[in-house]
């Protein structure tokens, strides 16, 4: 047994001496010249594949020899508080994509911090969701310039987080992540000598700008996508945003009909949504602060996620729906089921409406009231990692946004008149408050400071490096866009895309002069351009990108184009 044990070993580190030995050059070189990095650097294999997956195509064959990129995943050490670098350290998580045919060393670096951690379809098979299928904010400028694409992932994260990360609080702050990534981004100049941008969209994009507030020099300009700005942590201008700015006024007059609806009409509408509700188990107390909550958020999520083709299939859907109930008309059961779900779209009315219109001695559909769940926040590790899959939107991002970067809250302003707004604002701060003191006595201690805020601007109005800002009008957290007042015209500039939302991004063919213009800026910085991007709406992008055979090799189909997977255009089908 012993002996079968040794032979194991010594095959096992032959392998692994094999794998390292077949390491590119770039690759080595950066391990030698970086001590902190551990786990070498290894190539992630590329996943085929299976439906279900993000980004997948029917009848898809892939070789993933013939694709044009590769991704390496490193760990790179960093202090839990860099201003004490010998002691407590955690493994910093980061993926790096690069061409094959491409000399890495020279080439443009794209850093794209997504604020978070890395998701996990994004390990399974990155280089096709990379330049096989997408051409988004993640990935355009890569793209356009075949660049090294260098995604880092935010402290406290999944596997980027110290042992016990919920006892110490004090390394969980915008300067620290900041300097986490300087030093990834230092170890990485020493072996990529090209021009560098970085990046991010919604957090990522707060953490973009961030990074220029403190470390100007890490990249040659940045580009923060939907990044949220605010100065308090119950900022309610973004709510007055998305009731009154982009899509259309019948979209946006809609939406707001069906909030109205639910005030107006609460007599009628609540006790069917307390119906719904009270199968959940929640006290009649909690029921009317959701029934409060999803009045002031409803919309929240198709004005930030959705274009108005999206909104066109909900409206034609909701219509069948109702038609299969027996239903002619938007009415009360119709709305307390939006209500519930805080969403627009009528998924669940077929399995409701029977019930609700049965004897109430059925059983309740099987379902679970949405909108924001209850996450109480405490130091312990049950209550930090909460029961969602550890590490992806956990209360890492809640506790900093009540620190330091601030984050939204919801009135009746806009909703009822002038005259009633008070009374109900008072009724929804006695039931619901801000909505994460509302769930946690110990997170309601904690005090917002607006010293980061305050850099943030200063450094944005005096800018040393390039910043483009790119928002989507269709956003609802456009609200939330650095102030006009802090675009200097100079080194920063503000772009809000019409038809454009969370997603939004500069390879689309919405507003061509705002897209060239930021085209022109980054050519400027990085050169000719090496990718040919898709123009496509986000709507038409969704069903674009298909992948073909021919001849043995695999391109990108694109309505009558055909694309090489490095984007360059070969003929017409």
């Amino acid at each position: 047994m012993k002996k079968t044990f040794i032979t194991l070993s010594l095959l096992l580190a032959a392998l692994m001496s094999q794998a390292q030995q077949q390491l590119p050059q770039w690759a080595n070189k950066l391990v030698s010249m970086n001590p902190g990095l551990i786990d070498s650097v290894r190539l992630i294999p590329f996943t085929q594949p299976k439906p279900g997956d993000y980004g997948y195509e029917e009848n898809m064959e892939i070789d993933a020899a013939k694709l044009p990129t590769s991704t390496y995943m490193v760990y790179y050490h960093q202090p839990v508080q860099h201003s004490n670098p010998t002691g407590e350290q955690f493994p910093l998580r980061a993926t790096i994509s690069v061409f094959k045919d491409a000399d890495v060393t020279k080439a443009a670096n794209h850093v794209y911090c997504g604020g978070y951690a890395i998701e996990d379809w994004w390990t399974k098979n990155p280089d096709l969701m990379l330049y096989g299928l997408k051409n988004d904010n993640m990935t355009e400028i890569a793209f356009r310039y075949h660049g090294n694409l260098i995604c880092p992932e935010f402290r406290y994260f999944q596997y980027s987080s110290p042992v016990q990360c919920y006892n110490k609080l004090d390394g969980l702050t915008s300067e620290e992540a900041a300097q986490d990534f300087h030093n990834l981004i230092n170890a990485l100049k020493k072996v990529f000598k090209g021009k560098w941008a970085m990046t991010g969209a919604s957090k990522g994009g707060t953490a973009t700008l961030l990074q220029h507030a403190f470390y100007p020099e890490d990249a040659d300009i940045f580009v923060p996508y939907c990044a949220p700005f605010f100065n308090s942590d119950r900022d309610t201008n973004m709510q007055q945003y998305w009731l009154n700015n982009g899509w259309n006024k019948s979209y946006r007059d809609m939406f707001m009909a069906v909030r109205k609806t639910a005030v107006y009409r609460q007599e009628q509408i609540y006790p069917i949504f307390y119906k719904m509700a009270k199968t959940t188990g929640l006290s009649d107390n909690n029921i009317y602060a959701r029934y409060l909550e999803n009045i002031a958020g409803f919309g929240f999520s198709e004005h930030t996620d959705l274009d108005t083709t999206d909104i066109n299939r909900i409206m034609a859907f909701n219509l069948q729906a109702m038609d299969k109930c027996g239903i002619k008309d938007y009415n009360d059961t119709v709305y307390a089921v939006m209500l519930y779900y805080c969403r627009f779209e009528l998924k669940e009315l077929e399995s409701w409406y029977p019930w609700l219109k049965g004897s109430g001695n059925m059983q309740a559909p099987a379902s679970r009231l949405t909108c924001t769940a209850p996450r109480p926040i405490s130091i312990t590790e049950a209550q930090w990692w909460g029961n969602e899959a550890i590490g992806k939107r956990e209360q890492t991002y809640e506790y900093m946004s009540k620190t330091e970067l601030g984050y939204y809250d919801l009135c009746f302003d806009g909703i009822v008149t002038p005259e009633e707004a008070p009374a109900w604002n008072a009724e929804y701060k006695k039931y619901v408050g801000n909505l994460r003191d509302f769930y946690s006595p110990w997170f309601a201690q904690i005090n917002y400071k607006s010293d980061i805020y305050n850099r943030a601007v200063t450094t944005t109005k005096n800018a040393t490096q390039p910043i483009i800002f790119i928002y989507g009008e269709d956003d609802a957290w456009t609200g939330a866009a650095m102030r006009d007042e802090y675009i200097n015209g100079s080194n920063v500039q503000k772009f809000v895309i019409s038809g454009q939302n969370h997603s939004v991004s500069f390879s689309s063919n919405a507003e061509p002069a705002k897209c060239n213009a930021i085209r022109a800026t980054l050519d400027g910085i990085f050169g000719t351009p090496q990718g040919v991007e898709q123009t496509l709406s986000p709507a038409q992008r969704t069903n674009s990108g298909k992948l073909v055979m021919l001849n043995g090799q695999i391109y990108v189909s694109v309505g009558d184009q055909l694309f090489t997977l490095q984007g360059q255009r070969v003929s017409t089908k």
